[in-house]
């Protein structure tokens, strides 16, 4: 009977280090737990912002795509509206966030020697800060009527 009663003397306290440790391994889970809720907000914004990106550039091949097949001068004023200037692009506001937007374009030489109808090589880019900044290019082929000179 002395052994028992000594044995519960030496347990005094070891109930309040168990909850301690419990109580410290639930508050490192949940920790982790928020720390990961963060990251997925943060990967689900900048998600949302590339894809208005893309919608943007989608919308300007699309004007672009609506020359197609008409004379490079109707398809050239096209292209100077939407901007060519990489230094000074052009800006639309889309939730607070500003998407800068440009085209590139140069006439398709593989054919130079036939009497095809001649190819644009457009690429529309959209620039943006997420907090740093990110770019995307779309880009695609426009045919003009128009015939390759000799």
């Amino acid at each position: 009977m002395n052994g028992i009663k000594q044995f519960r003397k030496n347990k005094q306290g070891f109930l309040l280090v168990d909850a301690m440790i419990g109580v410290l391994v639930v508050a490192i889970g949940l920790a982790a737990l928020a720390a990961l809720y963060t990251y997925g907000i943060g990967v689900m914004v900048s998600a949302d912002r590339q894809e208005k990106a893309v919608q943007i550039a989608a919308e300007k091949i699309e004007l672009l795509k609506a020359a197609d097949g008409h004379s490079s001068s109707d398809i050239d004023p096209l292209i100077n509206s939407i901007g060519t200037d990489e230094t000074n692009p052009k800006s639309v506001d889309v939730d607070d966030i500003k998407f800068y937007f440009w085209v590139t374009s140069k006439p398709f030489e593989e054919y130079k020697d036939t009497d095809v109808n001649r190819l644009y090589y457009v690429k529309v880019f959209v620039k943006w800060s997420d907090p740093r900044i990110q770019t995307i290019s779309l880009e695609t082929y426009i045919r003009t009527k128009d015939k390759r000179q000799s």
